[in-house]
């Protein structure tokens, strides 16, 4: 049988700007015999290790984004890049306002705006300019200074600048959900003003048009001029993170959904230098992220989604393709016109907090801590793609690993006995460029890897892995037995409590067990019944009946009445060679037999006083009862001594207010605990 392991996968903010999430999931299979992990999905290729790799939602693995790492000192969070022309980048960080300029592999503070963080920065005729949070200022930069440039008024967070052919700088801004623009002298004045709180994305387009994405509904607005806005696109969630122009028209917006509108970061208490850094009012959580088109009738496409986590920023390349990265575990995706969705990167960050596509040099930048990844390459024969940890459920014998791919690949794998891999696992065997045996030593993990050495072109589609796990023996954990019709509170012998409805007998009674079966095998069950103090066990299955149920509906018709002991076997047969075959066995607790209803002796009606007694062969009396003339109202009497507890009981009591003067006949009804119930009528004078 084929296994598909789970999947930790699902086709898919200002909360986002400091969410830490990460995924595990291990397979759960359940089969018999050989299982074969069989992985040629986007969602099983991915989770693993990807470096210089891609994976798409066509199933393949090719060569992608072989990338650097350049830590930034002092910095834990990335919120904005801007790549310069001489292929170096600018990266704006928290939680203490500093962006550092990226060469090649080496970083160096550029400037200090002293504020929380740089959330944005663009280039305008040779000047940078960078805004800020939470003192609503925008700073100009230079090697070394940053320059405070503007204030803006009413507005404590700017998110984003855009600039037009003129060079006037539009700024998104909050609280108060207003866009600013800004004259190369400084002047600035309100250019739209929206009813959300805050507008925390900007883009210009082709022929001059201003795009802004709005954090609160999760509006995206197209403003023609001063004051002239119409809502382009109103989504389903609260927040459109990023905007970004491609090619011939279209447009792209990332909207994330997370059940309430996010706040904002804020200063600690101790202030912006506080290695506490930003705080927010509520807990941060993950969202949805979803990645739309709009082409240049303003007509919408949902491109791709995500639901286990939501989309942090977005950019587009030269030949206008999306990249989007995300808010939890660090990666980069992107996808095409036939909806092929690819992850590019694979980083060890929390969140890709921007993007930055230069005219040679495309830049990631993570946090926690704030690193810079640079694409040094495309595959190459530093590709390498590691599974995801592989779990077989049990230790298990690993057979014959095979694939299917366009060109040479060389595979090896390794194992080991903990979900994480740690020293106590196997190193990585020896290389293989044709299907073999794996020679890594039986475990319950096992992670597969290849490498793109040989042909740095060839696409993986598929892997396969057959495996045998050790076989585990069931366990009986517990037996019951009740009436067919009685709940599973219900207990046999149990006595009804009074006013409630009378027991109802049933010959029939219910078997259940459960069973602790480790290794899923499939199990065939034998039943058999002795009788209370007898050593014999019988078979309870009908000639030839095999049960695979963890039930059985057990007919006592024919039994004497009595207490009797059922015991219950799992055999894991089906699934395993004799040799192999593992069992255990659990008896039950007495289960009572009773199928004859109790006897009414001496019943007697002295004037309007009632005397009966009933007799079982088992017991306990659970009710006696009585009607008057027939009417199906029985009125419950009470026992002699008080409680219906023996198979011996009695009932003396005055039925005056029951029984009215004259003759009458008197019908007493009496059950015993199993159901099984007697009448005997008595005339009343």
């Amino acid at each position: 049988m084929r296994l598909k392991p789970a999947r930790a996968f699902a086709k898919g903010g200002l909360q986002g700007l400091f969410l830490a999430c990460s995924s595990l999931v291990a397979s759960n299979a359940a089969a018999v015999g050989t299982r074969t992990f069989d992985l040629d999905t986007l969602d099983e290729f991915s989770g693993g290790d990807l470096k210089g790799v891609a994976v798409s939602s066509d199933g393949g693995v090719r060569a992608g984004f072989n990338v650097g790492n350049v830590p930034l000192t002092d910095a834990s969070s990335s919120f904005s890049a801007l790549a310069l022309g001489d292929g170096s980048v600018l990266v704006g960080t928290g939680p203490s306002g500093k962006v550092f300029k990226v060469t090649g592999d080496r970083a160096a503070l550029f400037a200090d705006t002293g504020a929380l963080a740089v959330t944005a920065m663009i280039e305008v005729r040779g000047t940078i300019y960078a805004a800020s949070m939470p003192d609503g200022k925008i700073f100009k930069l230079s090697q070394g200074k940053a320059e405070p440039w503007v204030t803006l008024p009413n507005a404590s967070h700017v998110w984003a600048l855009a600039a037009d052919a003129r060079g006037a700088i539009f700024a998104a801004t909050g609280p108060e959900g207003r866009v600013y623009r800004i004259e190369p002298s400084g002047a600035n004045s309100v250019y739209f003003r929206s009813d959300e709180p805050h507008i925390v994305s900007l883009a210009l387009g082709e022929a001059g048009e201003l795009y802004a994405g709005s954090s609160g509904k999760g509006i995206l607005y197209k403003i023609a001029g001063p004051g002239r806005a119409v809502v382009l696109y109103d989504f389903s969630g609260e927040e459109v993170k990023a905007i970004a122009v491609g090619k011939k028209g279209t447009l792209y917006a990332i909207a994330n959904d997370y059940g309430e509108p996010p706040e904002p970061p804020k200063r600690s208490p101790a202030g912006a230098r506080s290695p506490a850094g930003p705080t927010s009012a509520k807990p941060v959580r993950p969202g949805k992220g979803a990645l739309w088109r709009f082409d240049a009738t303003g007509r919408p496409e949902k491109m791709m989604a995500h639901t286990e986590f939501h989309y942090m920023s977005l950019a587009t390349d030269a030949e206008g393709r999306p990249y989007v990265g995300t808010g939890a575990e660090g990666r980069v995706y992107t996808v095409d016109d036939a909806h092929t969705v690819t992850l590019v990167a694979d980083t060890d960050d929390r969140q890709i907090g921007a993007l930055a596509f230069g005219k040679s040099t495309t830049y990631l930048a993570g946090s926690d801590p704030a690193t810079v990844h640079r694409v040094v390459a495309q595959g190459g024969s530093e590709a390498v793609w590691t599974s995801k940890v592989l779990d077989a459920g049990l230790r298990a014998r690993f057979g014959h690993l095979s694939w299917h791919a366009s060109g040479p690949l060389e595979f090896s794998t390794r194992t080991g006995n903990t979900s994480s891999p740690d020293p106590t696992w196997s190193g990585w065997s020896a290389g293989t460029s044709a299907p073999t045996t794996v020679t890594s030593p039986a475990a319950r993990f096992i992670q597969v890897r290849a490498r793109w050495s040989r042909d740095p072109k060839a696409v993986l589609s598929e892997v396969m892995l057959p495996f045998v796990t050790e076989n585990v023996r069931p366990v009986v954990l517990e037996v019951e037995a009740r009436p067919k019709n009685a709940s599973k509170s219900e207990s046999k012998e149990s006595i009804p409590a009074s006013g409630s409805e009378p027991p109802k007998h049933d010959s029939v009674l219910k078997v259940t067990w459960r069973v602790d079966n480790p290794d899923n095998d499939s199990l065939r069950y034998r039943l058999n019944f002795r009788r209370e103090g007898q050593g014999v066990w019988r078979d309870a299955l009908r000639d030839g009946e095999i049960l695979t149920k963890s039930e059985y509906e057990w007919e006592t018709t024919a039994l004497p009445e009595g207490k009797y002991r059922l015991r219950v076997e799992a055999s894991d047969e089906p699934a395993n060679p004799p040799d192999l075959v593992q069992r255990h066995a659990l008896e039950s607790g007495p289960v009572l037999v009773d199928n004859t209803p109790p006897v009414v002796r001496d019943l007697t009606m002295t004037g309007r006083r009632l005397k009966v007694r009933v007799v079982d062969g088992l017991g306990p009396i659970a009710r006696v009862e009585m009607a008057v003339d027939g009417k199906p109202e029985f009125r419950t009497l009470g026992a002699s001594d008080g409680v219906f507890d023996t198979a011996d009981e009695s009932v003396d009591v005055d039925v005056t207010s029951i029984v009215p003067p004259g003759s009458h006949i008197v019908a007493v009804r009496a059950y015993d605990a199993a159901g099984n119930y007697t009448v005997r009528e008595i005339e009343s004078r």
